[in-house]
């Protein structure tokens, strides 16, 4: 399940007033290893404080010289994800965690950075599977058809067996590389696991064909490590909007991964590399 916001927020943590002289914050922070504190006057948060302002300025000077005004505010219930893209996106090294409009913790950049850290694969570099959920739940909020593209390499546990696992490692890389190079501008790849890929896209399934086939060629095309022949199977699984979109969004988004997870298992038993996985049966159980 995607984390929350509270579930990572620092929820005791020190304020310190606008007046209050850098150096005694300093001391503070290093006493109880505080990377951030909102900065409040007369009860009111006015901006917050980082570790690297107090570094850049003279022990001397109060915290209004040395704060930033840069912050943003955060439901508690989010998901860590929607945090990362509003700390990127407004440029902010803090977030401030609400709920009933009232401030309830505090999140840093460094507590996000650590907690996404744990959603990359470290052998592809790509996301894991938690990312294109999230992305996906995020497209249905905003009323965007969805399509996944499962992407299974045939034969990895003979590769495996008979090369080693150095050596399908190696491929892994490889193909990840490949999925990169290829995916469209708007579109969100990750390793679901294994030998295992997705790509998801507001494109409709139908759409997706051409888009699938052109990795996969890619894929057929491309000289692997040790010149060993590579092949992967693709699933397509999407569907159009019949009706508004209401229940539990998770559970649409999870059986829309396992269709185009078994499209992909279709086609490789098929020997056809492709499957459109798509159909009615999408509108009735997942959407």
């Amino acid at each position: 399940m995607i984390r929350k916001v509270f579930e990572i927020m620092l929820k005791d943590y020190d304020t310190v007033d606008a007046f209050c002289g850098i150096r005694r914050v300093q001391d503070i922070a290093e006493k109880n290893k505080t990377d951030c504190f909102p900065v409040t006057d007369n009860g009111k948060i006015i901006g917050v404080l980082t570790r690297s302002d107090l570094i850049k300025t003279h022990p001397n000077r109060i915290v209004l010289d040395a704060m930033s005004g840069s912050y943003k505010y955060i439901e508690a219930d989010e998901s860590v994800w929607e945090a990362k893209e509003l700390l990127e996106g407004q440029g902010t090294d803090i977030l401030l965690a609400t709920q009933d409009d009232k401030i309830i913790g505090i999140v840093t950049k460094n507590a996000i950075n650590v907690e996404i850290s744990k959603h990359i694969d470290l052998l592809t570099g790509l996301y894991k599977s938690d990312y294109i959920i999230y992305n996906c739940l995020k497209f249905l909020e905003h009323g965007s058809e969805i399509s996944i593209v499962f992407f299974d390499v045939n034969n990895f546990g003979y590769i495996d067996k008979e090369f080693g696992h150095t050596v399908g490692d190696n491929i892994l890389k490889e193909i990840a590389q490949i999925l990169k190079d290829n995916a469209p501008e708007g579109t969100y790849l990750c390793r679901y696991g294994g030998d295992e890929f997705a790509l998801l896209t507001e494109v409709c399934a139908e759409n997706c064909k051409a888009l699938a086939q052109d990795i996969l060629n890619k894929v057929k095309q491309h000289e692997f490590y040790g010149n060993i022949h590579i092949g992967i199977s693709a699933g397509i699984a999407g569907g159009e909007r019949r009706n508004p979109r209401k229940g539990n969004m998770y559970k649409t988004v999870t059986n829309l991964i396992n269709l185009a997870s078994l499209a992909s298992t279709k086609a490789k038993k098929e020997k056809d590399n492709l499957v459109l996985g798509y159909s009615g049966i999408i509108d009735e159980i997942a959407i």
